[in-house]
C-alpha cells in the first residue's frame, strides 16, 4: 500500500478514538441527564459530533471502496466489507435509538440499549484500524 492511503489510515485511527470516547464517556454520560433536559442536549451534541463522524465515516466509505477496486485482495475487501457493515449497524439500529433521545421519547431501557450494543461497533471499529494498520505495515498480505 503507498503512503497515499495514509489519509485512510488516519481516518480510521480517527474513528477509533471517537468511538472509545464515546462508548467510554458519552453514552454513559446520558443517564446521568434529567429527562427534560437531555433530549435538548443531545440534539446539540448529534449536532456537533455529526461534523466530526459524518466527514470520517463517508471518508473510510470511498476509500474503502476505492482501495478496493485499485487494489483488490483480502485487506481490502475485509475493509470494504467491516465498513459497510459499520454503516448498516449505525443505521440500523443507531439513528433509531438517537432520534428517540432526540425526540424526547426515550427510556432508560433505550440508554441501556445505546451504551450495550454500542460495544458491537467499538470492537468493529477496533479492528478495522487493527486491521489496516497491520496491512499498511506489511504484516497482512494486501
Amino acid at each position: 500500500m503507498s503512503d497515499g492511503f495514509l489519509w485512510l489510515l488516519f481516518a480510521d485511527a480517527c474513528m477509533a478514538g471517537v468511538i472509545l470516547s464515546v462508548q467510554l464517556v458519552v453514552y454513559p454520560g446520558f443517564s446521568y441527564h434529567t429527562e427534560p433536559g437531555l433530549d435538548r442536549w443531545h440534539r446539540q451534541y448529534t449536532k456537533n459530533i455529526s461534523l466530526l463522524v459524518v466527514p470520517l465515516m463517508t471518508g473510510q466509505l470511498l476509500g474503502g471502496f476505492y482501495w478496493f477496486f485499485a487494489r483488490p485482495g483480502l485487506a481490502p475487501g475485509v475493509y470494504a466489507f467491516t465498513v459497510c457493515l459499520l454503516w448498516g449497524i449505525t443505521f440500523r439500529t443507531f439513528v433509531p435509538l438517537h432520534r428517540r433521545i432526540g425526540q424526547g421519547v426515550a427510556d432508560k431501557q433505550d440508554l441501556s440499549l445505546l451504551v450495550s450494543r454500542n460495544w458491537y461497533r467499538t470492537i468493529l471499529w477496533l479492528l478495522l484500524f487493527a486491521w489496516h494498520l497491520s496491512s499498511y505495515l506489511g504484516w497482512l498480505p494486501h
